[in-house]
């Protein structure tokens, strides 16, 4: 599933082929991935218009639109935004199409339709509770001294439940939270407010330090998620179950937290 990371990664490359161009031509197909919008209305209100700027909070891309029009693009599970040339066959669960004038075309393919494409007024797309429901961007939080124990410390959750909830730091998923607990050293079923600064420390570092290394393993024109076929796993305890822990050797665990996969070492993540 897309996290911080790889939606990083997509609005970078969107700015990289689509800034300055303008959409010549647009098809959409009907249902999910589009919110509030039928695909003739999102055709048209697309058709014509130029990328301005595309912009991300947490796991929502924004992207502005000439007229002072933004579409809200979420990644859902496994959707993506490619770029190919106008005559090729657009790939299976593909919902939207984009022509370019520069004779490219932009798809956004989403298999599982879980994404979200909404196309609103820039000032509606300010309010919207897609917005504005989300807490302040992992990044932000956790390279501001102190940033992460604000948003979370009071918490009487579990901390990795915290650090996946949208509302109270934005962008952090299953996969990245399983990371940095391994790295900070922290069992992710201690409950939030029983953490203290020097923990909330570790972590934060533990959140930035993980999705750096990701971003910096995005190379290529597209996102490669760990469920895309032969895609290797390059994380250090996510998906490792009855692995070895890179630090000590002892068994990776597999447990579940609100119907979520979570992984962790016992001896390094010790229950306090």
């Amino acid at each position: 599933m897309p996290e911080l990371p790889e939606v990083e990664f997509a609005a970078r490359r969107l700015r990289e082929w689509a800034v300055g161009r303008t959409v010549s031509a647009a098809e959409a197909k009907p249902g999910s991935p589009l919110r509030d919008i039928e695909p003739a209305a999102l055709e048209d209100g697309l058709t014509g218009r130029r990328f301005e700027g595309v912009r991300r909070h947490g796991k929502l891309m924004l992207i502005d639109l000439s007229g002072s029009m933004t579409l809200l693009s979420h990644l859902g599970m496994t959707g993506k935004w490619v770029r190919s040339a106008l005559d090729t066959t657009p790939r299976s669960g593909t919902r939207l199409q984009l022509a370019l004038d520069d004779g490219q075309r932009l798809d956004y393919i989403d298999p599982r339709r879980f994404g979200h494409l909404r196309l609103l007024p820039a000032a509606e797309a300010r309010v919207h509770p897609t917005v504005t429901g989300l807490g302040p961007d992992a990044l932000l939080v956790c390279r501001t001294p102190g940033g992460l124990a604000e948003q979370v410390q009071w918490s009487k959750r579990a901390i990795k439940v915290a650090l996946m909830d949208q509302a109270l730091v934005a962008g952090v998923g299953n996969i990245y939270a399983a990371e940095a607990l391994w790295m900070a050293g922290i069992n992710p079923f201690t409950r939030a407010c029983d953490l203290s600064a020097a923990d909330f420390d570790r972590l934060a570092d533990g959140i930035d330090r993980s999705m750096t290394e990701s971003l910096a393993r995005e190379r290529e024109g597209e996102i490669r998620y760990i469920q895309d076929r032969a895609a290797k796993n390059p994380f250090e305890i996510y998906g490792r179950t009855d692995g070895p822990c890179p630090k000590c050797g002892a068994t990776v665990i597999r447990a579940l937290q609100q119907q979520r996969s979570t992984f962790y070492c016992p001896v390094c993540q010790p229950t306090r």
